[in-house]
């Protein structure tokens, strides 16, 4: 008996056992399946309630007759049985009714078996459909699912996932929130439609679909779970958020900035995009964009179709009063007969340059009235100095032997001050030429300009200047370089405190910058008077003790700055006094 029993429910084929007024009293796992019920679902139902209403009087007509027929205890029809989810699926149904030894019917058996244009039908669906196909009871169990979504979760067939839910396969969050839309729609009948679903899976990562949800009807009706098509989006939602991103960038720099970007259609004519919300006001009423547009539009499509960079935009400016756009327009590629457009707001750029070209008038008028004032202070006034200095020389060749050297030493100190008057003269010129005069960069051989300055200084031969390691070749102007060594190696002499010394020049290469120093061993220079000593007109020592204009460190700090550079010094009293000073490799 119990091999029967095997045999009955594993058959692949479906069977049911029911009685002689159509109540099925058992049935075989096949016939569960093909139908999509469990055992509990079918069992005490009478077998018409599965039967379509169109095939319903046929089957009652069939049966009646077969039942009647002594001769025959087996029928056949093609019926068409209602799935769980109240789908129509084509059978071929046989019965075949049991008596006992008096021939009184008992029972039937019958058997289910689909025509081969349903398995056709469904296969297709389940096994090809690229999106996903799941059924979920009233629990949001799973009940059955194609082979995409099979795919979709790893798992080797259907039996992995039917029973499971959400739960089994993302995360918490999305699990709880697909429940609770199932379950919404089972209350309420309402399906869900094409909703957009962010899948957050255990391990963080996200996948979006486009999900389907309508309410599964049993045979009464009644809701018996749900059923839904999800298509994935993944590609289209990464593309919009990525597209969302650059739009928000995009937005937030035309906002800052003063740009438009429109669009231009010849028969709609200029429609606005995004920008500046000021700078569109403006752009918007500039009259002649339309003009410029209309009369370059016909060019621009020639350009663009010879496929030459050169000609891959139009190029124009627009006004409107005081406001001047600049403007690039491009072909569309996504449609015909239509241009995007850039405008750039160059007022303040206008502004700006005709403010520099009156500006540069004016230093022009300005430094011609600097050169006058130098020649007045060159000419005019050295000639009256100059005329001082030959009436003191007279007067003293007038008094000749006389006996007063009081009188010649007054003489003496008068020219001396004269001659004071006339180095302060030569400094200022100096001075005031170091940024007005024309700047001239050129190689320069740095030891050879060392050279020449010592031999210009005429040296005191108890003094020893080194030249430690070896000087470059640089791109600078040379007089500036001269003046530089000139003023800072004078200073090293005429400042030392003894009548012999040493002094040395390096340079040290830096990264962007040439670095070059001075040292002697002289007297040095106490740190308070570090800063003082590069202010014009001031020196440390009295200049009836030392005759100085104060100017030269002034002279050579200006023209070190002027060309992108710096200079300091390091000193202290008794220790000698060393000059860094550093300029730039590239012209600045």
């Amino acid at each position: 008996m119990m091999n029967y029993e095997v045999l009955f429910t594993h058959s692949p084929s479906a069977l049911g056992v029911i009685s002689m007024e159509g109540v099925i009293l058992k049935v075989n796992i096949a016939f569960c399946e093909l139908l999509g019920f469990k055992e509990e679902e079918l069992i005490s139902t009478s077998i018409s309630e599965h039967i379509h209403e169109e095939n319903l009087q046929e089957y009652l007509v069939t049966v009646e007759e077969c039942i009647k027929t002594k001769d025959k205890s087996t029928c056949d029809i093609t019926l068409h049985f209602l799935n769980s989810a109240s789908v129509a699926i084509e059978t071929n149904y046989r019965s075949s009714i049991i008596t006992d030894e008096q021939g009184v019917a008992l029972y039937q058996i019958i058997t289910l078996e689909a025509t081969e244009r349903d398995n056709i039908y469904l296969d297709a669906l389940m096994s090809s459909f690229p999106g996903l196909i799941y059924f979920k009871d009233l629990e949001s169990r799973f009940l059955k699912v194609n082979e995409a979504y099979i795919k979709k979760f790893g798992v080797a067939s259907t039996e992995d996932i039917i029973g499971m839910s959400d739960f089994d396969f993302f995360d918490e969050q999305h699990a709880r929130n697909a429940y609770n839309d199932e379950q919404k729609i089972i209350e309420t009948g309402q399906p869900l439609l094409n909703v957009e679903e962010k899948e957050t899976w255990p391990d963080g990562h996200n996948t979006w679909v486009a999900t389907t949800k309508v309410p599964l009807l049993g045979r009464n009706g009644k809701t018996i779970g749900t059923y839904g098509i999800s298509t994935g989006i993944t590609a289209r939602k990464e593309g919009e958020q990525n597209l969302k991103e650059r739009t928000s960038i995009l937005n937030a720099v035309t906002l800052r900035m003063p740009v438009v970007i429109y669009k231009y259609c010849e028969d709609r004519g200029l429609e606005i995009i995004m920008g500046n919300p000021q700078v569109k006001d403006a752009f918007r009423a500039s009259k002649i964009v339309k003009l410029s547009m209309e009369e370059g539009l016909a060019s621009l499509v020639d350009k663009v179709s010879d496929q030459s960079e050169k000609y891959n935009h139009l190029h124009f400016n627009s006004t409107k009063g005081e406001q001047h756009f600049e403007n690039f327009v491009f072909k569309s590629r996504s449609a015909e007969n239509e241009f995007i457009g850039l405008a750039l707001d160059i007022t303040d750029r206008k502004q700006a340059r005709q403010k520099i070209k009156k500006n540069a008038k004016e230093l022009e008028k300005i430094n011609r009235e600097l050169n006058q004032f130098a020649y007045i202070i060159s000419h005019d006034l050295k000639a009256p100095l100059r005329a001082i200095t030959n009436l003191s020389e007279w007067i003293e060749e007038d008094i000749g032997e006389v006996e007063n050297d009081e009188v010649k030493e007054n003489l003496k100190l008068l020219r001396s001050r004269v001659g004071r008057m006339e180095n302060l003269i030569n400094g200022i010129l100096t001075y005031s030429r170091v940024s007005r005069a024309k700047i001239e960069y050129s190689e320069v051989d740095v030891k050879e300009v060392v050279d020449e300055v010592l031999d210009s200084l005429m040296v005191p031969a108890k003094f020893n200047v080194k030249i430690v390691g070896q000087l470059p070749v640089i791109n600078f102007p040379r007089v500036n370089l001269e003046q530089i060594f000139t003023n800072l190696i004078s200073n090293s002499i005429k400042y030392h405190d003894k009548p012999s010394g040493n002094i040395e020049v390096g340079y040290n290469e830096k990264n962007s910058f040439h670095e070059f120093w001075v040292k002697d061993d002289g007297p040095g220079i106490s740190p308070e008077y570090h800063n003082k000593i590069f202010v014009i007109f001031q020196t440390l020592q009295a200049r009836d003790s030392m005759e100085s204009t104060g100017i030269g460190l002034t002279i050579v700090k200006k023209i070190v700055e002027d060309r992108g550079g710096s200079i300091t010094l390091e000193s202290e009293p008794g220790k000698g006094t060393k000059f860094v000073f550093s300029i730039p490799k590239s012209i600045v």
